[in-house]
């Protein structure tokens, strides 16, 4: 059996959906545990008009909790997680079942975005794009190094042996990464084309540019625990793109102002445009007239990124900074210890001398 795990904090509306599209479902041997993270919305009344089995944190402890939770009150040998803001296709939960039926020595496995967004609008539609363009050319399964929690499965036992998602991230940022990281080293993380879910992404500038600065920063953070980068999302590519994205304004205005030369200061913005072809591809296959609107919008989230990037860099280099002058202080209190009685001075006046 599938035991289908949805944490959620005041998301009726995407749950709604979410759990509606159960219904068109092809597969019929699941449960679903929809943990409710103190939500304060309509969360409780919808969950009682469908058949979910319904649970509830005392207080909004984060997602990495709320999957937690669900996952010790599971019933089923594979564990499937689902993130509140996407929407199942009919097949979407048998394509779960045949993948560890026909591969039993898998362990864990992710799906994908559609490219067509369950909410419409530019910017969700940019995000599916962007999406599509990370697993461009890839087989229909493929091993990676990077897990998401939006659709992730696992067999429960590798899940309850790797200690779960990490509930020091009290909210959605980095927290599947981070158990990405950990599993992967004795369980391959699989990418299955063919187990697809729509999603909703943000549609608005404020909160795409908050979220690309939230998880840029936290991602340089987890990138110096683990040291490395990820082969899907977070290749040195794509690193390279968003610092070419942050550099071009600086460089510009270096070109009017300080006559940096004109191919030097061309040379960030080439950099960004060669290191991102994957996403004028997919979207000139799309539609030539979206690839300026993609461009524009790609180039403003990478100097955002470029800038998380930097705002991280600097944090980190303040901390090791501020470890290293500890450090030294520690051992200068070992090293130059107090001295022993023998060889304390003596405040005494020297022979003849007048008091």
């Amino acid at each position: 059996m599938i035991s289908v795990i949805i944490p959620t904090y005041n998301s009726a509306g995407t749950l709604e959906k979410l759990l509606s599209s159960f219904g068109d479902s092809d597969f019929s041997d699941h449960e679903v545990i929809v943990v409710d993270d103190g939500s304060n919305d309509e969360t409780a009344r919808l969950l009682k008009r469908f058949p979910v089995r319904a649970l509830k944190t005392p207080n909004n402890g984060g997602p990495s909790l709320a999957r937690n939770v669900g996952a010790r009150a599971a019933r089923g040998d594979i564990l499937l997680f689902l993130d509140s803001d996407v929407v199942l296709r009919a097949d979407t939960l048998e394509e779960v079942r045949r993948f560890f039926e026909n591969h039993p020595g898998r362990s864990v496995m992710v799906g994908i975005y559609d490219s067509t967004p369950a909410n419409r609008g530019v910017w969700p539609l940019y995000k599916a794009l962007q999406c599509r363009s990370y697993r461009r050319g890839f087989p229909a399964v493929r091993r990676v190094s990077l897990l998401w929690a939006a659709v992730a499965a696992f067999r429960k036992d590798v899940y309850l042996r790797s200690g779960g998602f990490d509930t020091r991230f009290d909210r959605p940022s980095m927290e599947d990464l981070e158990l990405g990281r950990r599993i992967s080293k004795n369980h391959p993380i699989y990418l299955n084309r063919n187990v697809v879910v729509r999603h909703h992404f943000p549609a608005t500038l404020r909160r795409n540019a908050a979220d690309h600065f939230h998880r840029g920063f936290l991602w340089v953070k987890l990138f110096f625990r683990y040291k490395r980068f990820d082969d899907y999302l977070s290749t040195p590519r794509r690193a390279i793109g968003r610092l070419g994205a942050f550099v071009t304004l600086p460089a510009l205005a270096a070109a009017l102002f300080a006559a940096l030369p004109a191919p030097v200061a061309a040379a960030p913005f080439a950099v960004y445009l060669a290191c991102n072809y994957d996403l004028w591809a997919v979207t000139a296959k799309r539609s030539l007239l979206f690839l300026p609107v993609v461009l524009a919008i790609d180039f403003l989230l990478g100097i955002v990124l470029g800038a998380a990037l930097c705002a991280a860099l600097f944090d980190e280099a303040v901390l090791r900074l501020k470890r290293l002058f500890h450090r030294r202080k520690k051992i200068a209190a070992v090293v130059v210890p107090d001295p022993l009685p023998s060889e304390r001075v003596i405040d005494r006046a020297a022979p003849g001398s007048k008091e």
